[in-house]
């Protein structure tokens, strides 16, 4: 009996812990399999889709309506991202609707209904089986706006109990009387970085000072986790400080407890007998984590078996040697580049979404714009290393580069059919589990999820832009990191250090400040935007950087390296962040 090869060995477990954590995350997302969850798309009064999944436990009916929710989205954020709480809420009892607001995975774009938030509440407080009276809405970040249009609409006014949830947003209305006779609860993370200045309308520093609450509870050191107030007239305030980040927030035990204990009082709507910190949502985070590494590993398994399939074999070349000598000028090329691109991050991912947005029917995919314009001014620093490195080092074999970028139209176009073939077995399985969970992969907010039909267009248009800077650096980092002598993992790690640098020392002095002082860099869009653009692609280098050394490995093409990371960041670049009108 022949042996299976170490590759077939890794693509059949990289299926195998899909399929396992596919069928976990089904199992989770039901509680057990107790709960019905759908997703529903609602065609809104704006004209446009609204994407949402719903949840509707047994005794939730026509006989026994149960209170609803209302989940609102953060900015540029996914809905399955509070899956925690949308999860636990529906196994005690709850009718939970969330919705990906207007713009953002397959809900349709509009500047009008406060995002979704409108039609979200309109659609709930309709259904026959959820108490019309008792109506419910969290939102987290820019979602906390959403969530308090849903609540204040007129779809919600006429229920004899409201209550919202705030989850690091602050209190976002100028005149806190605004939820009078609304129940209110405010979740602000200690190491919140979304918390300074006007921006959140909150001041953040080590002692926490919430004027907007103070005002609803009359207390000017508002007391965290007392209630204020009473729940049967709406009069109810609560002020809760986990010791997390802003995104974290939402996943925190602690969190999730008190959202589930607040709505319990405020609702009436627990029918179970399930402990307040009874989860499952842990199997949820498990599973959609498990499931996004296993197919960002099927990409390599699959790409080395196509490369030897005889209509891909021509895109192989010998790889050169290594000559690159670990001293001080090596290392001064390596890292200097890495510094100069973080310092540019704060200025340039606001100012490309501002320059590429001028085109938004060619451009369409806004925090996309930014990322991909940092990426173009960081290639250029780069290039300009590289030349004055080939003028100070006498070591660079310029033929060797020479060669390294030739190639015909017919290669390069090979190299795109092959990356869409490598990148495509992950995306089926990606379609696959959307189809069978209505869920998908996720790492932290980078999400593997399908692409809808209107967004097709622009996974061409944003491939070609990243095909040409991926190419740029595959020429740079394919043989001008590779150490003469140094093993393969040591390789790896140089390239996946010069690709991470500019995002861990952004992050790293973002988030060393904000440990040290309490006091968050982030204080406008500038910065919200720039922590964005780098959170989402730090873990997605670990990718990068083995797709630049495997398959230069087994290659020795950067157009082949350059084309399989452009396939692949491109669709998690268009898949769910928001669009521009």
């Amino acid at each position: 009996m022949k042996k299976m090869s170490k590759r077939t060995l890794a693509l059949v477990l990289a299926i195998a812990v899909f399929t396992v954590s596919a069928l976990v995350l089904r199992a989770s997302l039901t509680g057990g399999f107790s709960v019905q969850v759908k997703n529903v798309n609602i065609v809104t009064d704006e004209g446009v889709n609204l994407s949402a999944t719903l949840w509707v436990p047994k005794n939730a009916t026509t006989d026994t309506p149960a209170a609803g929710i209302v989940v609102a989205p953060g900015g540029n954020t996914p809905h399955v991202f509070y899956a925690s709480y949308s999860i636990e809420l529906a196994r005690r009892g709850y009718v939970v609707l969330a919705y990906d607001y207007y713009g953002t995975v397959g809900s349709g774009m509009t500047t009008e209904g406060n995002s979704g938030a409108l039609a979200a509440m309109k659609y709930l407080s309709g259904l026959s089986f959820v108490d019309g009276d008792r109506l419910g809405a969290t939102g987290h970040s820019n979602g906390g706006g959403q969530a308090a249009a849903a609540i204040l609409s007129d779809y919600a006014s006429s229920a004899s109990r409201r209550s919202v949830v705030f989850v690091g947003c602050g209190i976002p209305s100028n005149d806190p009387e605004t939820f009078n006779g609304i129940n209110v609860m405010a979740v602000w993370g200690k190491l919140d970085e979304c918390g300074q200045g006007t921006f959140w309308d909150v001041y953040h520093q080590d002692r926490l000072n919430y004027g907007a609450m103070s005002t609803l509870t009359g207390d000017e050191q508002v007391k965290v986790g007392t209630y204020y107030g009473n729940a049967q007239d709406g009069s109810l305030r609560v002020l809760y400080t986990p010791n997390t980040f802003h995104s974290l927030s939402n996943i925190a035990p602690s969190t999730v407890t008190n959202i589930i204990r607040f709505f319990d009082d405020t609702l009436d709507g627990n029918t179970g007998v399930l402990e307040d910190n009874s989860f499952v949502y842990g199997w949820q985070e498990l599973a959609v984590l498990l499931m996004a590494i296993s197919l960002c590993v099927m990409i390599f398994p699959v790409g080395y078996l196509l490369l030897e399939a005889p209509f891909f074999s021509s895109l192989n070349r010998p790889v050169p040697e290594a000559t690159a000598k670990s001293n001080v000028k090596f290392w001064i090329f390596l890292l200097l580049p890495g510094v100069l691109s973080a310092l540019i991050v704060k200025s340039t991912v606001i100012q490309g979404q501002t320059i590429m947005g001028k085109l938004p029917k060619l451009f369409d995919v806004q925090s996309t714009n930014g990322f991909v314009w940092w990426f173009f001014l960081s290639a250029l620093i780069s290039i300009a290393f590289y030349v004055v490195r080939r003028l100070v080092d006498k070591s660079i074999d310029r033929q060797a580069d020479r060669d390294r970028m030739k190639a015909s139209a017919a290669d390069i176009g090979k190299a795109v059919l092959f990356s869409l073939a490598v990148v495509g077995a992950p995306y089926v399985f990606a379609v696959f589990a959307e189809r069978l969970t209505g869920w998908y992969g996720r790492i932290f907010q980078t999400y593997l999820a399908p692409i809808t039909a209107g967004r097709v267009g622009q996974y061409a248009v944003y491939y070609v832009l990243f095909f040409v800077l991926f190419s740029v650096y595959a020429f740079l980092q394919a043989d001008g990191v590779r150490l003469r002598g140094a093993s393969e993992r040591t390789n790896y790690w140089l390239t996946l250090l010069v690709n991470a640098l500019p995002a861990v020392l952004f992050l790293g002095v973002l988030y060393g400040k904000l440990i040290l002082t309490h006091v968050t860099p982030i204080n406008g869009r500038e910065m919200s935007r720039a922590q964005g653009a780098m959170m989402g692609m730090l873990l997605l280098y670990f990718v990068v950087a083995k797709v630049v050394t495997g398959f230069y490995k087994k290659s020795g093409n950067i157009y082949v390296v350059s084309a399989v990371n452009a396939a692949f960041i491109t669709w998690l670049s268009v898949n769910t962040p928001q669009l521009m009108v």
